[in-house]
């Protein structure tokens, strides 16, 4: 009788890949479970032994979230988590200013993506589109409350990515009859994504008016927000949370976090700068947004 003998698993290799940071928690006495989102494999959960005490690997918040850099990670096809071995900062990649506001809207940007996002799918077009969300969001003059700028940004990310994810809003016409928003109070259903114009609106319906549904209907670039006034972009900001919820089946931590800190702003001081990277120069290579990006800057 021939006894057979099991092959042993080889080690992975690792592979670098350009990743955002989308949440970590601890592991352990000094490892951190990170949630990554990479262009060629999507959704990536892998550990991170020993982050919470390496300078030289993971320096610089290189696992904080909203955190966009390079990454060495070994991928099995055997389990569901992969090991990240070390980062590396990317000087072309500018980061979120340490404002309370900066820092909510780039936590709500990356709690939208990893609640819709499916692990181990590629996701080109979701990176692509959050890379270029959070420089603009870092590059944007004034976090001030209201922020309008800024709020302006996220809300033009926010139908996007959904538009990306398969949860649009349908803007464009009246779900009932095809008819297209105008002037007058039209409703609008969350839960279903549609709007229905005055004609086709039930008695429970929430009202909204035909020019802030027209507003939203034509966002198709995410740097393009529309021009709201404060009460409008607020309506559409509670709008787009709500569709996202519901897609999700999950409230957003983030959304009450802005809502609080546009409610009850923080009082103006100096705050802490975000740490520098770390590391050799030699372990930095000369790489950019652009090639981040595949090409798009």
């Amino acid at each position: 009788m021939i006894k057979k003998t099991r092959r042993p698993r080889l080690a992975s290799p690792e592979r670098r890949l350009a990743a955002v940071v989308l949440s970590r928690a601890n592991s352990g006495e000094a490892d951190l479970v990170v949630t990554f989102l990479t262009r060629e494999l999507g959704l990536l959960t892998a550990l991170a032994k020993n982050a919470r005490r390496s300078v030289k690997r993971f320096g610089g918040g290189l696992l904080s979230p909203a955190r966009a850099a390079w990454y060495d990670f070994r991928v099995s096809p055997y389990s569901d988590l992969a090991f990240v071995a070390r980062g590396e900062n990317n000087p072309d990649f500018p980061l979120l200013p340490p404002e309370p506001l900066a820092l909510a809207l780039g936590s709500w940007a990356v709690e939208l993506t990893r609640s819709l996002e499916a692990p181990r799918n590629p996701a080109p077009l979701t990176f692509n589109l959050l890379v270029r969300h959070l420089v603009r969001l870092a590059r944007c003059p004034d976090f001030t409350p209201p922020a309008l700028e800024a709020r302006r940004l996220s809300l033009g990310f926010t139908k996007c990515y959904l538009e990306v994810a398969g949860f649009g809003p349908s803007l464009l016409a009246c779900h009932q009859c095809g008819r297209k928003p105008e002037t007058g109070d039209w409703a609008w259903s969350p839960s279903q994504g549609v709007v229905l114009c005055p004609d086709c609106r039930s008695l429970q319906a929430e009202l909204v008016p035909g020019e802030l549904i027209q507003a939203l209907g034509g966002i198709h670039d995410h740097l393009a927000g529309p021009r709201l006034n404060p009460e409008s972009l607020a309506r559409a900001e509670g709008f787009l949370a709500r569709m996202a919820s519901l897609a999700a089946d999950r409230a957003y931590r983030s959304r009450r976090v802005i809502q609080q800190l546009l409610r009850d702003p923080p009082p103006p001081g100096p705050l802490a700068p975000l740490p520098l990277a770390q590391g050799r120069p030699e372990f930095l290579a000369p790489r950019t947004i652009s090639e981040v990006l595949g090409g798009e800057s």
